[in-house]
């Protein structure tokens, strides 16, 4: 017999959040289809992208609902096309996709292979592929302030998640991780990207300054690839041509959303509007600078979303980074855009920023983001298999 909830318990709140909060729960794949032909998205794609934006039912219960999980998928019979996710864990009928037995399905219907169910945790470091290296050099466990960020709802996570707790901070503490990480087989001369992905250092002197003791470490170690920032904290001319002399240097400005930003973002963030981002990134680009941005699809309306598209298109190198927008409290699920809260928007939305690019040779790369809105086409031509990091 199945077991009733009570939505209104706190803990059921979580648990039911999509259902309670009236975001859209697919019923059928013929909504797939319908919106394929209205706006010329493979119906392929707009599954997955209802797969990110929903979250998976795991019936072995592997993961705990309201956590979240990842996986690399495949298409059936397609083993060397794969897809990694990273997506919250939805309790049954909160979603209708499902992961159990090495297969995702829809409804009853499978549509794809997964390897190893793992909770998904937040570490000191990570790797995407063999040669790309993401350090959380701040532990971003302790973020707060900003309503989209999950690391803001403390009582959530415990320390089955929260694994970043070893310091990044002085040139001993970066050399010893190096160290060790070299001990476990990482071949720092075949590195193509170090990536630092966290905010939480207070200044742009500190970033520079961390910048540059991991060049200092990883230099005579061999490594001639590209140095990366993930943040908003550097907008000084100053502290970008320090940057830009660090090798190889790129830069990901974390905007995350165009509006709302004071009720959305923490205090420090919601300073840096997009004029800001616009002028940081124009002067890293003529520094030489690698740039794009970070943005969540899901906040802003697809009205305001371009027009922020379109102010910043001409200031970077490279396709912005989009992440479809991931809801695992109601803290989250009240700042989402009301749009957002149907399959549709995030359809209209991939299309939108398709022809704000129209003219450009920026696409997406598919190794850099796990809930994107591209997965094997761009514009209606197919997006190259290899990754960055293969």
């Amino acid at each position: 017999m199945k077991k009733e909830t009570d939505i209104s318990n706190p803990s059921e709140q979580l648990n039911t959040l999509t259902m309670k909060g009236n975001v859209e729960i697919t019923q059928s794949k013929d909504k797939w289809d319908e919106l394929s032909y209205k706006y010329e998205v493979p119906s392929e794609e707009i599954r997955l992208i209802d797969f990110n934006r929903t979250g998976v039912w795991l019936p072995n219960d592997e993961v705990k609902v309201s956590y979240r999980v990842r996986f690399t998928s495949s298409e059936l019979e397609q083993e060397n096309n794969q897809t990694w996710f990273a997506l919250p864990v939805r309790r049954e009928g909160d979603t209708n996709f499902s992961a159990t037995d090495g297969f995702l399905r829809f409804n009853d219907e499978v549509f794809a292979n997964i390897g190893t169910i793992t909770l998904d945790t937040c570490n000191t470091h990570y790797q995407r592929g063999p040669k790309l290296l993401n350090l959380n050099s701040r532990s971003r466990g302790n973020c707060g302030g900003c309503t989209a960020c999950v690391h803001n709802y403390k009582n959530l996570y415990d320390k089955t998640v929260l694994k970043d707790q070893q310091k990044l901070i002085s040139k001993e503490e970066i050399k010893t991780f190096f160290d060790q990480k070299e001990k476990e087989g990482l071949n720092i001369t075949e590195l193509q990207q170090i990536a630092v992905v966290t905010g939480l250092f207070g200044s742009e002197e500190a970033v520079v300054e961390h910048m540059k003791l991991i060049y200092e470490v990883v230099k005579p170690k061999g490594f001639n690839g590209e140095l990366m920032y993930f943040g908003c904290e550097v907008n000084s001319e100053t502290a970008l041509e320090e940057l830009s002399n660090l090798g190889n240097f790129s830069l990901i400005y974390a905007i995350d959303n165009f509006t709302k930003r004071k009720e959305v973002l923490a205090k420090s963030k919601s300073l840096m509007t997009i004029d800001t981002a616009r002028n940081t990134l124009l002067l890293a680009k003529q520094k030489g600078i690698e740039t794009t941005f970070a943005y969540i699809a899901g906040i802003d309306s697809v009205s305001e979303m371009k027009k922020g598209f379109e102010i910043l298109k001409d200031s970077i190198t490279r396709f912005p980074v989009i992440n479809i927008y991931q809801i695992q409290t109601p803290g989250q699920l009240s700042i989402m855009d009301q749009e957002a809260k149907e399959l549709e928007y995030y359809v209209k939305s991939r299309k939108i920023i398709e022809n704000v690019f129209e003219g450009t040779d920026l696409t997406p790369k598919k190794w850099e983001n796990y809930r994107p809105l591209w997965y094997k086409t761009f514009k209606n031509e197919p997006l190259p298999n290899n990754a960055f990091g293969d």
